[in-house]
């Protein structure tokens, strides 16, 4: 009975996490130090200077955001084979899942923490 309870809650927990924003990869190889942390949102806004941008993600009244870092030179394959190397302002209105490392650095004495990001996937919008 205890057992049954506990497949339930999961089962529950499970199934509740699987809609939200902030998720867990699939298996796949990642970089040392990844520990499955993604993030999945509408890009709101983007600064080509820094390479930011945000995510937002909305469930009603509910609005969360995201900031990641996307590296310079960042390259996505296309359907024909080809590399393409992203635009910051070609993101703007897509919905994509981030796969970020949180990095931590001290920047006057404050503890700053960035979201690196080491790939992105463009996902298509239920109707």
């Amino acid at each position: 009975m205890k057992s049954l309870c506990m497949i339930i809650g999961f089962l529950v927990i499970f199934v509740g996490s699987s809609s939200a924003q902030q998720g867990t990869a699939e298996p796949d190889y990642y970089p040392m130090g990844y520990f499955g942390d993604t993030w999945t949102g509408e890009v709101t806004f983007v600064n080509d200077d820094t390479r930011e941008f945000t995510l937002t993600y909305k469930k009603g009244n509910k609005v969360q955001t995201f900031i990641g870092v996307l590296p310079n030179g960042y390259t996505v394959k296309m359907k024909d084979g080809k590399d393409y190397e992203i635009k910051m302002s070609d993101l703007v209105g897509l919905t994509i899942k981030a796969y970020y490392i949180p990095k931590s650095k001290k920047v006057n004495e404050q503890k700053v923490t960035t979201n690196g990001i080491f790939k992105i996937k463009f996902v298509t919008k239920d109707k």
